[in-house]
């Protein structure tokens, strides 16, 4: 699950990518620029929200070799399938809270009631039998 967030806008966004083949970005300027805005119109059909990034880092493959690695960063609009499992977290943690905060009022009001004071002194000068 991806991580959604409120922008400045009230838009929920997740962060997505788009891994770019490092074998199409040689060549041409002409042919790097397309290839750069067919990334950009893929996001874009994805829902990118904003600007995106490209990030290029070498990373180490089998055998002690190393890669250039390409990916496409950028903010996307959550989709349904997103909304709904975050509001269901949202949902569990509030239900969560509200009962804990229920069980802590009736603790509090047990604390206060004479006769459970009285087990309380009781069960601690005899203990459990």
């Amino acid at each position: 699950m991806a991580i959604a967030r409120k922008d400045k806008f009230g838009i929920w966004t997740v962060s997505d990518s788009i891994n770019v083949n490092r074998f199409d970005l040689e060549g041409s300027i002409t042919n790097v620029i397309k290839v750069l805005e067919f990334l950009k119109s893929e996001a874009e059909s994805k829902g990118m929200v904003g600007e995106g990034y490209l990030d290029m880092c070498i990373e180490d493959t089998y055998y002690n070799g190393k890669e250039l690695v390409i990916k496409y960063y950028f903010d996307r609009v959550e989709t349904d399938k997103e909304k709904d499992i975050r509001e269901k977290v949202e949902a569990k943690v509030k239900a969560d809270a509200a009962a804990a905060r229920k069980k802590k009022a009736e603790q509090k009001k047990l604390k206060a009631d004479a006769e459970f004071a009285e087990y309380e002194r009781l069960k601690a000068k005899f203990g459990d039998m």
